[in-house]
C-alpha cells in the first residue's frame, strides 16, 4: 500500500501538467510550438455479472468457469462445458503466426478438432494440470493429466465417459482413452443409451427423462452433432499420442502481445453485441461467413448451452455464426481536456470548439488510436476540416490514405489502429464507429433471477473528472410449460418450445465517478410467478468514459427500464457450466406390474390413396424417389390409463416377419395428428411427430422369414404421460420407416409384417 500511495500523487501530478501545458498553448493559438497531446486512458475496464465467466483472461477464465467446483473432475467437465458454450465447429480460423487461444475464445469462437482441443488444453495448462494431444484417423484429440492418471474430454465430438474409481469419495473418475480401447463394451457401448427420437446420446441413468415427478433437465447430452459410439470406440483403438504440444493447427496457449484488457479514453464507447451485422465479419482467406454446418442441433438438446443460446433461435436465425460490436469515438472538443483523448496532437491548438492550426504554412495534425480485444471488420468516420485522412496498422511506422467514410477494408482483422487527420484550418465533429467481431457467449450474459454485477477498473484515478458509463440491453422471457412437460411431451430441452421473449428492450444504465469505482449493482431479471425461467435474450453491453459535460450514447428505440409486475418472483436455473459435475438423481425403484392391450387390427394406407396390395412398409428417402410411401394406421382408442405417479413405462409391441438385406430398417410409430374414419383415404398430412422407434436388423433374402414374427418393442412412455397430464389428446398411431442414414447406411429399406399384425400396448405400472 505504501509503494501505491507515494505512485498516484505523482501521476497526478503528471495529469494536471500535462492538461495545464494544452491549456496554455490553446490560450496563444499563434504559437508554432508542436506538442503532442497527453492522452487520459482508462485501463482494464471490467464489467461482470456474478454467473458469467469473465474472459479478459485464461487465468480469469478458469478461475469463473471452475469457482463452484469441488473435485478436479468436476472442473474439467466445467471447463468442457464453457467450450461447448463459446464454441461451435468450422474450419479453423488463421492468422500468420497462428492466434493465441485468448483471441480465438473471444473473438471468433470457432475452430474444427486440433484448434478446439489447443483451446481446452490451454486452459488445463493454467489450472496446472499436464495435457497430451492423442491422434485419431481423421480427428485430434488431447486428455489431462490430474489425480494421478489421464482423462478424455472431446469437446469436438461432445463426449466424456465415467469409469469406476474405488479411490475417489465418489467412487467414479473421467476415463482416459486407454481405459476406453481396454473395456469399451463396458465403459462405452454399456454405459450409454441413443434417443432416438433427439438423436443423441445419454449416460445410461442419466437421462432427460423423468426421475419420479421430476424431469432431470441437467442431463449432459453427448454426440449431439451426428457422431456416434462405435466412431468414438473406433477412435480410441486406432490412437497415435503426439504429446504436450504448446498449441494445435495455428492454435497457440500462449496469449502474446494480445490483450483482452478494455482501454478506454474520454469520448470512446465499446459496445459489444449478441448478433451479427450483414457481412461484418472476418475470417482470413475464406470467402464464405463463419457459421455452424450442424445448425442447431447443438443447443436445442444441450444443456450445457442451451438454456443461455435457445434465447436466439429464431425465423431469422440460421446457426451460430458470428456476432459484432462497435468502438466508437465522438472527440470531445467543447473544452481544452478533450485533447486528452487524441494519441497525439500536432502544429494545432484548442480554440473556440475546434482544433484549430498553428502554423498555417504547416498541416494540422490529430490522431486517434483505435483499440480493443476484437477484431476491427468494417469502419465509417465523419469530421468537419479534414483535408486527408491516413491510417496505419503498423503504430505509426507506415501510412496509408484511406477514405474517411468506409475504410474498414484497411483495418480488416486488426484490433488497434492509428487514425490521423491533416487539416490546414480546424477540425471539429470528429466521429469514428469501427465494427468489431466478437464471440457472443464469451461475453458477460445475464441470468434469470439476481445478477450482481462488479465494476472495476485497473486505474481508477485515470477516470479523471470523466465518467464510466456502463448500459446493459436485453429482451426478458419466459416458458408457458415447465422442463416436466417438455420432457413428457418428447421435446427438445432447449430449442424455445413454449417460451417467449418480449419485443421491447430493457435497458439498465449506471453511471460511475473515480471515487465510486469499483463499483457493484444488481440486475433482476424476473419470471412471472405461473411462468418458467429462461434466459433473457441480450441484446448489448456497453462500456464508455464520457467527458465532462458529454452525453452518454443514446439508447435503443422504445427501450424501458426493468419493470417489477406483481406476481414478478427472482426465479433461476442452475448454471450450465456446471452440467454434468453432480451424479444423476436416483430413481426410485418399485415393483412394476405389466398389463397387455391387444389393438384393433388397423389398416395399410398408401399416400396416393391406393389401397396397398403388399404386407410391408417402406417410405423414399428424398422426396423425388419413386417409392410408395406405405403406413399401417392404428385408429383405435386407448385403454384407461393409470395415473402419472402410477404409469411406469409404456411400449407398443409390433410384429415383423422380413427385413431388408442390405441395411437395418429404423421403424417408428407416430401419433395421428386428428381422427380417421374406418376406410377412410388417409391424408398423410395426418401423420405426427415420432414417438419411439425400435432397429430392425438386416435378414438376407435367402434367409426363412421370422416364425414366430420378431417382436419389436417401441417405447411410447412419454406420449402417454403427455396424454395423462392433458398435453395430448389421442387419435390413434401409425407405423412406418424413418430413413436415417446413420441406420440404413442410405438404402431404401422396408420392413415385412403380417397382413393383419397383432399389435399390443404393454404398460408398466408401479404396485402399490
Amino acid at each position: 500500500m505504501a509503494k501505491t500511495n507515494s505512485v498516484l500523487p505523482l501521476m497526478v501530478v503528471m495529469a494536471v501538467s500535462s492538461v495545464a501545458s494544452i491549456t496554455a498553448m490553446a490560450a496563444d493559438p499563434s504559437s508554432k510550438t508542436t506538442s503532442a497531446a497527453s492522452r487520459s486512458l482508462v485501463k482494464g475496464i471490467k464489467v461482470l455479472p456474478d454467473k458469467a465467466p469473465d474472459c479478459s483472461s485464461l487465468r480469469s477464465i478458469v478461475e469463473t468457469v471452475t469457482r463452484d467446483c469441488k473435485t478436479n473432475d468436476e472442473k474439467a467437465i466445467a471447463l468442457y462445458n464453457f467450450m461447448r458454450l463459446t464454441h461451435y465447429h468450422r474450419a479453423y480460423p488463421s492468422e500468420p503466426g497462428g492466434i493465441p487461444v485468448l483471441k480465438e475464445i473471444n473473438c471468433y469462437g470457432w475452430s474444427l478438432c486440433g484448434g478446439l482441443h489447443a483451446e481446452q488444453s490451454a486452459l488445463w495448462r493454467e489450472i496446472g494440470w499436464d495435457w497430451r494431444f492423442v491422434g485419431w484417423p481423421g480427428h485430434t484429440t488431447v486428455e489431462a493429466f490430474y489425480d494421478g492418471r489421464w482423462h478424455y474430454l472431446d469437446v469436438f465430438l461432445k463426449f466424456y465417459a465415467w469409469m469406476p474409481d474405488p479411490r475417489d469419495p465418489s467412487k467414479r473418475t473421467i476415463a482416459g482413452q486407454d481405459d476406453l480401447a481396454a473395456n469399451p463394451q463396458a465403459l462405452v457401448f454399456d454405459a450409454f443409451v441413443v434417443d432416438q427420437a433427439r438423436k443423441v446420446a445419454y449416460a445410461k441413468g442419466n437421462e432427460f427423462d423423468l426421475f419420479g415427478e421430476k424431469a432431470n433437465a441437467q442431463a449432459p447430452a453427448f454426440l449431439t452433432c451426428g457422431d456416434d459410439l462405435k466412431g468414438v470406440v473406433d477412435g480410441v483403438k486406432h490412437r497415435n499420442r503426439v504429446g504436450p504440444e504448446p498449441g494445435w493447427a495455428g492454435m497457440r496457449h500462449s496469449t502474446g502481445s494480445y490483450s483482452a484488457d478494455v482501454n478506454l479514453a474520454p469520448g470512446f464507447a465499446l459496445t459489444n453485441r449478441w448478433d451479427k451485422a450483414d457481412g461484418a465479419w472476418y475470417w482470413a482467406d475464406s470467402k464464405i461467413a463463419p457459421c455452424h454446418t450442424c445448425g442447431d442441433k447443438e443447443i436445442r438438446n444441450s444443456p450445457e448451452k442451451g438454456p443461455i443460446a435457445e434465447p436466439y433461435l429464431g425465423p431469422d436465425w440460421n446457426a451460430e455464426s458470428y456476432a459484432n460490436g462497435t468502438l466508437t469515438f465522438r472527440a470531445d472538443l467543447s473544452r481544452a481536456s478533450g485533447l486528452n483523448s487524441f494519441e497525439s496532437i500536432e502544429n494545432a491548438a484548442f480554440k473556440d470548439g475546434a482544433l484549430v492550426v498553428v502554423d498555417p504554412a504547416k498541416l494540422g495534425q490529430a490522431v486517434v488510436r483505435l483499440q480493443s480485444p476484437y477484431l476491427m471488420t468494417q469502419a465509417t468516420g465523419a469530421a468537419d476540416g479534414v483535408d486527408q485522412f491516413e491510417i496505419s496498422t503498423d503504430d505509426g511506422k507506415s501510412w496509408k490514405a484511406a477514405d474517411l467514410k468506409d475504410f474498414g477494408r484497411s483495418v480488416a482483422g486488426q484490433v488497434a489502429m492509428l487514425a490521423r487527420f491533416n487539416f490546414k484550418d480546424r477540425l471539429q465533429n470528429v466521429r469514428l464507429d469501427v465494427t468489431v467481431q466478437n464471440n457472443p457467449f464469451a461475453l458477460p450474459y445475464l441470468s434469470p433471477g439476481r445478477n450482481v454485477i462488479e465494476v472495476s477498473t485497473a486505474d481508477a484515478a485515470a477516470l479523471g473528472d470523466s465518467q464510466l458509463v456502463v448500459t446493459y440491453a436485453y429482451r426478458t422471457g419466459s416458458r408457458r410449460k415447465s422442463y416436466e412437460q417438455l420432457c413428457l411431451e418428447g421435446k427438445e430441452l432447449a430449442r424455445a418450445h413454449d417460451a417467449s421473449w418480449d419485443a421491447q428492450a430493457t435497458v439498465v444504465q449506471k453511471t460511475f465517478t473515480a471515487n465510486e469505482l469499483p463499483a457493484r449493482f444488481t440486475i433482476d431479471v424476473p419470471t412471472p410467478k405461473e411462468a418458467y425461467p429462461v434466459f433473457p435474450r441480450m441484446l448489448f453491453v456497453r462500456r464508455e468514459v464520457v467527458a465532462k459535460g458529454q452525453s452518454a450514447l443514446s439508447l435503443p428505440d422504445g427501450a424501458k427500464a426493468p419493470i417489477t409486475r406483481p406476481n414478478d418472483e427472482l426465479k433461476s436455473l442452475p448454471n450450465p457450466l456446471m452440467a454434468g459435475t453432480q451424479p444423476a438423481p436416483a430413481r426410485s425403484i418399485k415393483p412394476v406390474k405389466t398389463t397387455s392391450f391387444n389393438l384393433p387390427s388397423g389398416q395399410f394406407v398408401d399416400a396416393s390413396g391406393a389401397t396397398p396390395t403388399t404386407d410391408f412398409l417402406k417410405w423414399p428417402k428424398t422426396s423425388n424417389e419413386s417409392v410408395p410411401s406405405l403406413a399401417y394406421v392404428i385408429a383405435a382408442e386407448l385403454p384407461e390409463l393409470p395415473t402419472l405417479k402410477e404409469l411406469a413405462a409404456a411400449r407398443l409391441i409390433v410384429p415383423a416377419t422380413r427385413a431388408h438385406p442390405k441395411g437395418s430398417t429404423k421403424l417408428g410409430v407416430v401419433a395421428l395428428r386428428s381422427s380417421i374414419a374406418q376406410a377412410e383415404r388417409i391424408d398423410f398430412k395426418k401423420l405426427g411427430d415420432t414417438l419411439g422407434a425400435a432397429i430392425v436388423p438386416t435378414l438376407a433374402d435367402n434367409a426363412p422369414s421370422w416364425s414366430p414374427p420378431k417382436e419389436l418393442s417401441i417405447d411410447v412412455t412419454r406420449y402417454l404421460k403427455s396424454i395423462v397430464i392433458g398435453e395430448a389428446k389421442h387419435h390413434g398411431f401409425a407405423l412406418r420407416v424413418i430413413p436415417d442414414r446413420s441406420v440404413d447406411e442410405g438404402w431404401t429399406v422396408r420392413v415385412h409384417v403380417p397382413q393383419s399384425p397383432a399389435v399390443r400396448l404393454e404398460i408398466d405400472t408401479y404396485s402399490k
